[in-house]
C-alpha cells in the first residue's frame, strides 16, 4: 500500500503487524511446500540422488527470475509485487503436485520435468516476490531495530513452521502414500495464497517503486565496482552454496542412507525447524549488539559442526544419535539470512539499495544454485563410486567428507567482508 510519503508511527506499526502475519501464515505455507516435502515427494516418485541435489539448488537458482520482481515492483510497489508473486508461486506449486498422477498415469520422465520444473517456477516467482524485502523492511522499522525486526520475523516463520510440520508428520504415520505429499502440497498453496492478503495491507513510502522505476544498467557498473557490495554479494553467494551443499543432503542420507520412514524423516525436520525458531529467537536479542559480519562468520563455521557430526555418527541408525545434525545445520541459513539483510541496510546507501538488493539477490541465488547443484551432483556420484559394496550411509558419509575440504576455502569469502565502521569512504 503506496503512501507516497514518510510512514507514520502508526503505519509502520500496521505495517509491522501484517507482515508478521504474512511470515506466520507463509511458515505453515511453506513446510507444505518446501525443500522436505519436496525431497520426500521426488524419493517417493523414485527420483535418482542428481534430480534430488537439482532440487536442492533450485531454492536459490530461481533467483534467476528475480529482475520480473523488479519490473512487477516499478508498477505496483514491493508490497503489492510480493503478493502478486506470491499467487504465482503457489500457482506453480500445482505443477509440482501434478507430478504424481503423471508419473502414474502417464511418464515418470514427464513427472520428473514437472517437478524440477515447477520447482523453478515456484522457487523463482519466490525469489521475484522478496526481491525488494530489504528496502521495505528498512520501509517500515527503524535501522537501530531492523536485526531485531528481522529475527522476529523469522520467529513467527519458523513458530508455525514447525506446527505445520508436526501435523504434516501426524498425517503421514496415518498415510505414506504419494497421495497423502500431493494433498499436503495442495494445502500449502492455499496457505500460501492466503498469506499474500497481509503482505497486500503493508504501507510504503513510494521510495522504493520510485528507485525500481530507474534504469538499472547504469548503475550496475558502479555497483560492480563497490567493494562493499560485491563482497556481500560474494559472502552471500558462498553462504547459499554451503546450504544447498549440505541441507537437502542431509535429508537425504537420512532417508536414504539410513532407510528411515517419511513419518520419522519429517520428525527431524521438525527437529530442524524447531533449532531456527531457537536461533531466531536468539538472535532477536543479539543481532543488533554483534551486527552483521560478525554473525555471517559464526554461522557460517557451524557447517563444519554438521560434516564433523555426519561423519561420526554411527553406520547402522541411532535415533538420538541423528538429531544433531539437524539441530545444527540451520545455523548458517538463518543466521547469515538475518546476518546479511542488517548488513545490507546498515552499509549501502538507501538510494543504492534497490539496484544493489537485485543485484545481490541474483547473484547470490544463481552463482550459488547453479555451481552447488553441479557439486552436489558430482561429489554424490563420486561417493557412490567410493562405495560400490557399503552401507548406504557410507555413501553420504564420503560425500560430506568431499565437502568437508571445500569448506576452508569457501570461508575466504565471509572473511572478506568489510567490518561495519571500517567501510571504504567511497566506491572503488
Amino acid at each position: 500500500m503506496i503512501c507516497n510519503r514518510p510512514l507514520t508511527t502508526a503505519e509502520m506499526a500496521s505495517s509491522q503487524r501484517n507482515y508478521l502475519l504474512y511470515n506466520g501464515v507463509n511458515g505453515a505455507s511453506y513446510m507444505c511446500l518446501g525443500e522436505t516435502v519436496l525431497i520426500l515427494f521426488a524419493v517417493k516418485l523414485h527420483c535418482s540422488d542428481t534430480v534430488v541435489a537439482i532440487l536442492g539448488g533450485m531454492i536459490f537458482f530461481g533467483f534467476l527470475l528475480l529482475p520480473l520482481g523488479k519490473i512487477m515492483t516499478a508498477r505496483v510497489g514491493a508490497a503489492r509485487s510480493q503478493a502478486d508473486f506470491w499467487v504465482m508461486r503457489n500457482i506453480a506449486a500445482l505443477v509440482v503436485a501434478a507430478a504424481a498422477p503423471a508419473a502414474l498415469f502417464l511418464s515418470p520422465l514427464l513427472a520428473t520435468v514437472m517437478l524440477i520444473g515447477g520447482a523453478f517456477l515456484f522457487y523463482g516467482f519466490r525469489a521475484a516476490g522478496v526481491v525488494m524485502g530489504q528496502p521495505l523492511v528498512g520501509e517500515i522499522c527503524e535501522k537501530n531495530s531492523s536485526g531485531k525486526f528481522v529475527a522476529k520475523a523469522w520467529v513467527y516463520f519458523y513458530t508455525s513452521g514447525v506446527t505445520a510440520i508436526a501435523a504434516i508428520a501426524l498425517c503421514m504415520k496415518f498415510n505414506e502414500s504419494v497421495w497423502m505429499l500431493f494433498a499436503i502440497i495442495i494445502s500449502g498453496t492455499i496457505l500460501g495464497i492466503t498469506s499474500s492478503t497481509f503482505m497486500r495491507k503493508v504501507h510504503e513510502t513510494g521510495e522504493i517503486r520510485k528507485n525500481a522505476q530507474r534504469p538499472l544498467l547504469r548503475e550496475i557498473p558502479g555497483l560492480l565496482r563497490d567493494k562493499v557490495v560485491m563482497r556481500q554479494l560474494i559472502a552471500g553467494m558462498i553462504c547459499n552454496m554451503s546450504t544447498v551443499l549440505l541441507v537437502p543432503i542431509s535429508m537425504l542420507s537420512l532417508k536414504r542412507g539410513y532407510g528411515v520412514a517419511d513419518g520419522t524423516a519429517l520428525f527431524y525436520s521438525l527437529v530442524q525447524f524447531g533449532s531456527c525458531i531457537g536461533i531466531s529467537l536468539i538472535l532477536a536479542k543479539v543481532a543488533d549488539r554483534f551486527g552483521g559480519r560478525k554473525l555471517t562468520i559464526a554461522g557460517f563455521y557451524a557447517n563444519y559442526a554438521v560434516i564433523i557430526i555426519w561423519l561420526l555418527l554411527p553406520v547402522t541408525f541411532h535415533p538420538l544419535l541423528a538429531v544433531m545434525p539437524f539441530v545444527i545445520c540451520p545455523l548458517c541459513s538463518v543466521i547469515s539470512s538475518t546476518a546479511l539483510t542488517q548488513y545490507f541496510i546498515h552499509t549501502v546507501p538507501p538510494k543504492d539499495q534497490v539496484a544493489a538488493s537485485l543485484l545481490i539477490a541474483v547473484g547470490t541465488g544463481v552463482f550459488a544454485g547453479l555451481p552447488g547443484m553441479i557439486l552436489s551432483s558430482l561429489f554424490l556420484k563420486w561417493a557412490a563410486m567410493c562405495n560400490s559394496a557399503g552401507p548406504a550411509i557410507m555413501t553420504y558419509k564420503y560425500y560430506f567428507t568431499g565437502i568437508l575440504f571445500l569448506l576452508p576455502l569457501m570461508s575466504l569469502a565471509v572473511h572478506a567482508l568489510y567490518k561495519e565502521d571500517k567501510l571504504p569512504s567511497k566506491i572503488q
